[in-house]
């Protein structure tokens, strides 16, 4: 197994910044926990094909597997932390290796708000730590997949987006491998609308802070049971996508 490359600029975190990043952590496995314990897990789906504007859609950026979510606990809760203070990356939050397990902290990171929210500190562990479990950096763009019923049927839009590698990629099965779509379904999608006052959610009078909103549509996240068969064929169609980065210890995968 490589080593990553050595830097005068890496180091171990000490002090308050060790401290930010042991909280970040305990923060991210509350807000997986919560997701676990609500349920808030599925299996992604195919659909057909159509042209119509959806009604009383889904609306989603990944739908995340229970042993997703599981495995994604335990990963956090393994990672070591380290900074990068390396000034060519002070437009990045973080980044990993794919055979190292340890997060390596930038500039940005400690700028970003602690509590979960677009581009926040658990929302960067749960991109890192899910590159360690086989997530690509293929877009940064915020991806959004629509689906909706119709008489039985599960209809949608599809749609191809350019990934930073210059291909091609089919938009609902990018989600579910593109490390960002995962980030963005934690602090979009299912997060709370809400301000946390007074020791509860104003949206949904939760009062675990580090948490994920039962009020907020989940839907998606049920879809396989009512179309099984949608369900294998996406399994089918995942396993046919190339790993983007295969033996490439080296490589750095950041946000």
């Amino acid at each position: 197994m490589a080593a990553p490359p050595e830097s005068s600029y890496i180091t171990e975190l000490r002090g308050e910044k060790l401290q930010v990043a042991v909280e970040t952590r305990q923060a991210t496995m509350e807000i997986l926990k919560d997701a676990l314990r609500k349920g808030f897990y599925g299996h992604p789906v195919s659909f057909y094909y159509s042209c119509s504007e959806p009604v009383d859609s889904y609306k989603f950026s990944c739908i995340p597997t229970e042993k997703i979510l599981r495995d994604l606990l335990q990963k956090t809760e393994e990672v070591l932390f380290k900074e990068d203070s390396d000034p060519e990356n002070s437009d990045t939050f973080a980044y990993v290796y794919p055979n190292d397990d340890v997060v390596y902290l930038c500039a940005e990171f400690w700028r970003a708000p602690n509590h979960l929210c677009k581009d926040s500190k658990p929302g960067t562990l749960i991109h890192e730590a899910s590159h360690l479990l086989g997530t690509d950096d293929i877009t940064y763009e915020h991806l959004t997949v629509e689906l909706y019923e119709l008489y039985g049927t599960l209809l949608g839009k599809s749609s191809y987006v350019e990934g930073d590698d210059g291909k091609m990629h089919c938009r609902e099965e990018l989600a579910q491998v593109n490390a960002n779509s995962l980030e963005y379904e934690f602090e979009t999608v299912i997060n709370h609308e809400g301000r946390y006052e007074d020791g509860r959610y104003s949206c949904c009078e939760e009062t675990l802070k580090n948490s994920v909103c039962r009020r907020q549509s989940t839907g998606h996240y049920h879809l396989h049971e009512r179309f099984e068969h949608k369900r294998q064929e996406m399994e089918e169609k995942l396993q046919k996508i190339p790993a983007q980065h295969p033996d490439d210890p080296n490589l750095r995968l950041k946000f």
